[in-house]
């Protein structure tokens, strides 16, 4: 996990020292098991993102979905390997992420954990 000066570095996006105490305390978060991507919500809105599974192509009717707090974040879920995030709202947006990884969306992009 790269880190500078004892904030978590995702990519160009550093969260403040506050949020990296916070996210610190919960490793699982960080380090998500095999079957799932940690989703975190760095914007001041609430998200509601869809998952789809890795080989669902058409992306109709989603595997799961979930609504995340302002600045809280969510374990996702879908078939395969990598899943496909949708979310709402936000232009709807699509992003492939891959399953035991961490992500943060700061309301423009996601970028994931830079381990």
């Amino acid at each position: 996990m790269a880190t500078t000066d004892g904030l978590i570095d995702f990519g160009i996006k550093v969260i403040t020292e506050e949020d990296s105490k916070l996210i610190e305390s919960f490793k699982i978060l960080l380090y998500p098991p095999a079957g799932f991507v940690s989703f975190f919500n760095d914007t001041n809105s609430e998200l509601i993102v869809d998952t789809f599974n890795q080989d669902d192509a058409v992306r109709w009717v989603s595997y799961e979905r979930r609504t995340i707090d302002p600045h809280q974040a969510a374990l996702l879920g879908a078939r395969g390997s990598r899943i496909h995030i949708r979310i709402l709202a936000h232009g709807r947006p699509m992003y492939d992420c891959d399953k035991g990884q961490a992500y943060l969306f700061d309301g423009h992009n996601v970028y994931p954990k830079i381990s």
